[in-house]
Parts: structure tokens; C-alpha cells; sequence
């Protein structure tokens, strides 16, 4: 008994074994731009020192991402329920989470001197 209690704290616990975020990532797009996450955060996630950070693949759980959204630690304006319900939070969160890597900086001639000619 103790074994299995043991067993899925660890599942639990382990971030590798976490599950995909539950909303739609297609929405999740939508809404992104709609409510103007864009506006700060860039239009993928890449954010800027002067309006907002990266957000692009998160590492902030669910829970902490909508906490952030409905009570910002910083100039952020809050998403409240009324403008943006839990399944809007949901869908966002997928997307941020689906959003591609950046590409290796080695692998853009610009940055490795040979775009200059």
C-alpha cells in the first residue's frame, strides 16, 4: 500500500511525465491576439525588455500561469473571469506551451558571419 501511495507521488511529481495542457491550442491562438497578449509578449511569445517577457513555452504551471493573468505581479493588467473564463486561460496556456523552439543562434548566417558579404 505504502509502495503505490509512494509510486504516484512520484508520477505526480515527476515534470517529465506530465500530461499535455488540456485546452485547444487552435483557439488558444485566437485568443492570444483577441485579448492582446501579443501587444506585450510579441507575437510569438518572445517578449521584450521593455513590454513584457517570453512566455513562448512557458515553464510556469497551470495554475500559476492563470494566477498570474488574473493577479499580475507587474504592470500586466488582470484577465479577469469576465473577459477571459478558465477555458480561455486553457486554450492560451496550449498554445504558449505549443509554441516552437528558437532556432539555434549557430544555425543563422547573420549571427555567425557568414550573411555579410
Amino acid at each position: 500500500m505504502r509502495l503505490s501511495i509512494f509510486a504516484a507521488a512520484l508520477l505526480l511529481a515527476t515534470p517529465a511525465l506530465a500530461q499535455q495542457p488540456a485546452g485547444n491550442a487552435d483557439n488558444g491562438k485566437k485568443l492570444f491576439e483577441k485579448v492582446g497578449c501579443w501587444q506585450c509578449h510579441g507575437l510569438v511569445g518572445q517578449g521584450s525588455l521593455l513590454s513584457g517577457p517570453r512566455i513562448s513555452r512557458t515553464a510556469l504551471p497551470l495554475d500559476a500561469f492563470t494566477q498570474q493573468l488574473r493577479s499580475p505581479s507587474n504592470d500586466m493588467p488582470p484577465y479577469e473571469a469576465a473577459v477571459l473564463p478558465e477555458a480561455g486561460v486553457a486554450d492560451i496556456y496550449a498554445y504558449i506551451k505549443a509554441m516552437p523552439a528558437p532556432p539555434d543562434p549557430k544555425s543563422l548566417p547573420l549571427l555567425t558571419g557568414m550573411g555579410a558579404r
